[in-house]
């Protein structure tokens, strides 16, 4: 199919769309795609901004055999309800799903619905993560694909019954536009002045300290503390060359941003919350982490000491205890290796179990993300004790950090990851999120260096990591 073809299709898909709406009563999503020319992903996502900002969206899957990115919102999904909003999202996207006319390819184009949560609805919204509501998905009206070196466009629209309906120049346009690949080298100027602000670590640390207390009387057995750090630039953080950066040196990780109108969520997070795949759910326990070494040797030294370190192997078992018995009330059966291995990123090696299982009948994928957020390697156990204990301790509002973020299509296949080596752009601010698993015998500076270096993917490739500081 041709560009030009693209617009013939749509309009008869349009012309049967607008029929149904007719009969329903009510609103239709109608889909068609076609395959398009390599195109430069990050360069589409900063398209027309002033047109599309707040409404585009950013996903690349570790290995970057698929990639998404979409521009501007056909329909949103929002739920008021704290406690059923996994529910709401999921009953909604069915409903559309069940009426919707798709003319697809293949099962990574047509509608995708992209989003994700808020870490935990019940704490106070601050005004930074002020543009994300505690549940936020979208359709976008265009979105690339690009799945095994092949690309394809989805154009998407929204039909209302009697909507009379005006020739949409906008797509011929984009497809004429569509920005050529680029030298993967070519990145933008660094700043020239950075400010980097600690936000009251001593009085993170103090927690650490009050977190292990507990543990070690018996109150819980592990609970994750998170913290942040501040950036102030000269000039507004450009999320196209966080994407570019992050794409380049963060290749085993999920980079995503999800843009707001007046602001950006994005990351290279290496933790995969859920994949659903026909009947298959995929997950996997990371928990457990050192730095990596400055030569071959150093590298397997540190890796050797984190295969026998009996505080990381203690913390990582409870993380893979509790999904594993997340996983078998949603499988029918559940397939665990007996240890971990260790996964190898740019700047972090941490301790890993794939875990799998055959998906019970009727068990959605929406289910499975609530089943499981937060794991233990996020929030800590027994859960709801833990969250009690963050909330009280951590005395922010983590916003998306650390929650599930992610897509489904039509088939009710998809992938959750947890939002982890992230930060929030504003502007000209900066808020990055790190955070550790906390077990009775933690030491509070122990844990506090092993945050610094979580925060450094980000650091790097917001071309902070030589900037003045204040603590």
């Amino acid at each position: 199919m041709t560009y030009s073809m693209l617009s013939t299709s749509m309009n008869a898909l349009v012309k049967e769309g607008k029929a149904k709406a007719e009969r329903l009563g009510k609103q239709v999503l109608v889909s068609s795609v076609i395959e398009i020319n390599q195109t430069d992903l990050p360069a589409f996502f900063s398209y027309q901004e002033h047109m599309y900002r707040g409404n585009r969206f950013y996903w690349s899957e570790p290995g970057r055999a698929l990639t998404y990115v979409g521009l501007g919102a056909v329909l949103t999904i929002e739920a008021d309800d704290k406690q059923n909003r996994f529910k709401y999202v999921d009953s909604k996207w069915k409903a559309i799903v069940d009426d919707a006319i798709v003319d697809k390819p293949s099962p990574y184009t047509g509608p995708i619905l992209f989003g994700g949560f808020s870490f935990d609805p019940q704490i106070e919204q601050s005004e930074k993560w002020s543009d994300f509501a505690h549940t936020s998905f979208a359709v976008p009206k265009f979105m690339i694909t690009a799945h095994d070196g092949r690309y394809y466009m989805t154009s998407n629209q929204l039909i209302a019954p009697n909507e009379e309906r005006a020739e949409d120049a906008e797509l011929d346009r984009l497809l004429s536009e569509l920005p050529p690949l680029v030298d993967s080298e070519v990145l933008d100027a660094p700043h020239d002045s950075m400010i980097h602000e600690e936000i009251a670590p001593s009085d993170w640390m103090t927690a650490v300290e009050q977190a292990a207390a507990s543990i070690r009387e018996g109150n819980l057995e592990k609970v994750v503390l998170a913290r942040t750090v501040m950036l102030q630039s000269d000039e507004a953080f450009r999320t196209e060359a966080v994407l570019r950066s992050l794409l380049k040196e963060q290749l085993n990780t999920y980079v995503f941003a999800i843009d707001k109108p007046n602001s950006c969520f994005v990351g290279a997070t290496p933790e995969r919350l859920i994949r659903r795949e026909g009947q298959q759910l995929l997950t996997l326990s990371l928990a457990g982490s050192v730095a990596r070494g400055q030569t071959s040797q150093e590298d397997e030294e540190l890796a050797s000491f984190l295969r026998h370190d009996l505080k990381n192997l203690h913390e990582h078992r409870l993380a893979v205890d509790m999904i594993v018995a997340a996983m078998q009330q949603l499988c029918v059966h559940v397939d665990a290796p007996d240890a971990p291995i260790i996964r190898k990123l740019k700047d972090i090696q941490h301790l890993a179990t794939p875990i799998k299982g055959k998906v019970k009948e009727g068990v959605s994928l929406l289910q499975a993300v609530e089943a499981l957020h937060p794991t233990p390697a996020l929030g800590g156990m027994p859960r709801e004790r833990a969250l009690e204990a963050i909330r009280t301790l951590e005395q922010m509002d983590r916003g998306w950090y650390a929650a599930p973020i992610g897509w489904m299509n039509t088939d009710s296949d998809g992938e959750f990851a947890a939002a982890i080596r992230s930060a929030l752009l504003r502007e000209e601010l900066a808020y990055l999120f790190a955070g550790c698993g906390i077990v009775g015998d933690s030491e509070p500076l122990s844990e506090y260096k092993e945050t610094s270096l979580k925060f450094t993917p980000m650091l790097k490739a917001l071309d902070a990591l030589h900037t003045s500081s204040k603590q």
